[in-house]
């Protein structure tokens, strides 16, 4: 006991309080929160939740820094308005998650301050489907929204933006996917039987009218991926073999402008393969699209090894680089593009950004930039605002 003594005095004595030490007040933590996200160009990556509310986080598309995220109910979709300064989701909310009523809403966000503007009811027949950029549309102008229904039957649910008020269901019988035209209140749907349907909402907002196109590609031999893009009056798909299917949207029925294949002649049997498999950059007037070899039947969900650039006026490759099995891309409209990659919770690293900028020369160089993991469970679907 004395030798402890001894020990704990010198101990004590040892410990000593500098006048600034024992002056300097206590200041507890505050925590505040940001009125708005920083400025500038943002991505959106959709983390879609089939348990729980599905997350869209925003990342800087300067440094893939996060600024913020937003949520929504559960098997979100969700779309930009045209002035990317609202970000609209649709998502379902089951009341007793197991059985019994489902509320389907249309949800309006300030991306500014990321914070929810409106809530608008759309039809609980919504499909609760995996995320695609073509499930769930604003029309030109951003005048209404358009929702994918299935039933299992096919049809479209129209809300005005304007109300809020749900106006019409449109039956799509044996076609899929929303592609508004340059013109409000019309939309094309692509068919099984290889058309393309058009319908046009009357002005009463009451009914609408509907028109097929002729056949313009075979679904059975070479099937076209849902996910489009769009330059002006022009649809562009790529089907499951590497054809790319150029349309027209612009009169009452689609009309084929093109077909060509930007695979034949190369090596190793490249095919597309992912969810999101087209980013279109106009400035360079190129098609970016996720691609691997050995392509068989079965594989056009397959990740990419590499990504493709194709100059949609020669309808060549002009630029070939690897990337880490991504399943989804997005592009900027800048006259240098920046191309976002997006790879699935693979081995457990969540959803995955990787960023890479390309030259402006004729070389179109891809130099890869960064990357961001931890962004989800269920990552297949992400946009770019610039």
């Amino acid at each position: 006991m004395r030798y402890s003594s001894i020990a704990l005095c010198t101990l004590l004595g040892s410990i000593t309080l500098t006048p600034s030490q024992a002056a300097e007040p206590f200041k507890p933590e505050r925590i505040s929160v940001e009125k708005n996200i920083a400025p500038g160009p943002n991505i959106y990556v959709l983390d879609q939740n089939w348990k729980g509310a599905s997350t869209i986080t925003v990342l800087s598309a300067d440094d893939l820094s996060t600024k913020g995220n937003i949520s929504a109910g559960l098997i979100s979709q969700f779309t930009l308005s045209q002035d990317k300064k609202q970000l609209y989701t649709a998502s379902v909310y089951p009341k007793r998650i197991m059985s019994g009523p489902t509320d389907a809403v249309v949800q309006d966000f300030d991306i500014a301050t990321l914070s929810q503007i409106k809530e608008m009811e759309t039809l609980p027949k919504m499909a609760q489907v995996a995320p695609s950029i073509n499930s769930f549309q604003l029309s030109a102008g951003d005048k209404y929204a358009f929702v994918q229904n299935a039933t299992p039957a096919a049809s479209v649910s129209v809300i005005s933006l304007a109300t809020g008020q749900h106006l019409l269901e449109v039956p799509t019988p044996g076609c899929w996917g929303i592609y508004p035209s340059q013109q409000p209140g019309k939309f094309s749907a692509l068919c099984g039987d290889g058309t393309i349907a058009t319908y046009q909402i009357a002005d009463d907002e009451k009914n609408y009218q509907a028109a097929k196109s002729a056949k313009l590609f075979d679904s059975d031999k070479d099937a076209l991926f849902i996910a489009a893009q769009r330059d002006g009056d022009r649809l562009m798909f790529t089907s499951f073999t590497g054809n790319m299917v150029v349309v027209s949207d612009k009169e009452a029925t689609a009309t084929l402008q093109e077909t060509f294949s930007y695979t034949q002649g190369i090596k190793g049997h490249w095919v597309p393969g992912g969810f999101q498999v087209l980013a279109y950059n106009k400035p360079t007037n190129l098609m970016f699209v996720t691609m691997h070899p050995n392509g068989k039947e079965g594989s056009h969900k397959d990740a990419a090894k590499e990504v493709w650039g194709i100059d949609m006026a020669s309808h060549k490759v002009v630029t070939r680089f690897k990337v880490d099995n991504p399943i989804a891309l997005a592009v900027s409209n800048t006259a240098q593009p920046q191309l976002f990659t997006l790879k699935d919770n693979e081995e457990g690293e969540g959803g995955t950004v990787t960023q890479y900028h390309f030259s402006s020369d004729k070389n179109v160089t891809a130099k890869k930039q960064g990357s961001v993991k931890g962004l989800g469970d269920f990552n297949v679907m992400l946009r770019v605002d610039n």
